[in-house]
């Protein structure tokens, strides 16, 4: 009886810092650009297998995501990232976290993600189509136009909450947990040691071992694309002159066949432009307009987009 008191003892509360919170929301953020160069070395290493993951790299992600949040979510009242730093939710009410706040949690941990990155790359593809001459509607005119200043908003609601944590006149850091009325608190020690003894002689479940190594998983490889992260940012990559220059690739069978033409309209060059992926140089209007539907290269069908593209100025041009 002794036992299952403790469990029913309340504990004193002790508010996590800002610095915690901070990490695990830096964490949490970090998942996404992480997992994606990983993504983009398997399919330059081999892009008929991995090259469609880079096209849907978003629905990839959303599955990838949808996976652990859910099970973190369900089992342990928190997201990866908060798991991982030790903290878990709670009702800023109730102090409890209910069925309704983990589904809320899981919209806001996936879904609204998803659509918030669905919304800006079509922004800035109509932007791209409009500064590139094409008709766009007003309301999408609009909606671009408007995005940079509700981010801008965004952003100085954060700051603003990130003031009033520290100062302790709210409870909670994040726009999003204010909303879902739900706090930050210190994740309880459960711990559950077994040794392979135990294992030998049947006392633990397979269920609990697989639960238990899953979590060591995915709390190791959360530190390791953390690492990614730091090791591929821009001050760290050094300077790119210093790198050796790579030989050029052996022409292949169509390297002959499309020299001097285009390989979408098979005629000469009309503002002649490379994809920087493969090489191959096409029109500038049949390149840019195969990209925005196809998103690969036509000839290698290695995975590319209008930022691949390389203007070639050939002396012809007067």
């Amino acid at each position: 009886m002794a036992a299952k008191g403790a469990h029913i003892t309340p504990n004193v509360e002790v508010k996590p810092s800002l610095f915690e919170v901070l990490a695990a929301d830096s964490l949490n953020g970090t998942f996404y650009p992480a997992i994606k160069r990983v993504v983009d070395f398997l399919a330059t290493v081999k892009p008929t297998v991995f090259g469609g993951l880079v096209r849907y790299y978003d629905e990839f992600y959303l599955l990838f995501n949808s996976l652990t949040q859910g099970y973190y979510i369900k089992h342990y009242g928190g997201s990866l990232a908060e798991i991982f730093y030790g903290l878990t939710r709670t009702s800023l009410r109730s102090k409890t976290f209910t069925t309704k706040d983990r589904n809320w949690s899981f919209l806001v941990l996936v879904l609204v993600p998803y659509i918030v990155r669905k919304l800006e790359k079509a922004c800035e593809r109509w932007k791209e189509d409009y500064e590139n001459g094409k008709h766009i509607p007003a309301n999408r005119k609009l909606l671009y136009h408007l995005l940079p200043y509700a981010r801008a908003c965004y952003e100085s609601v954060k700051l603003i909450n990130y003031v009033s944590y520290l100062a302790n006149v709210t409870q909670t850091h994040s726009p999003s947990l204010q909303i879902l009325r739900l706090g930050l608190t210190y994740l309880p020690e459960q711990e559950e040691s077994w040794s392979f003894r135990d294992v030998l002689h049947g006392k633990v479940r397979v269920a609990t071992m697989l639960s238990s190594a899953l979590l060591r998983w995915l709390e190791l490889s959360a530190f390791f694309l953390q690492f990614i992260e730091w090791w591929q940012t821009e001050a760290n990559i050094g300077d790119l002159s210093k790198l050796p220059i790579p030989d050029a690739p052996e022409p292949d069978a169509n390297a002959a066949k499309y020299a001097n033409v285009c390989p979408i309209c098979l005629q000469k060059h009309i503002i002649p432009t490379a994809v920087s992926v493969s090489g191959y140089v096409y029109c500038y209007r049949c390149i840019v307009t195969h990209l925005q539907s196809e998103s690969r290269c036509p000839v290698t069908k290695y995975p590319a987009t209008i930022n691949d593209l390389i203007g070639i100025f050939t002396g012809d041009d007067d």
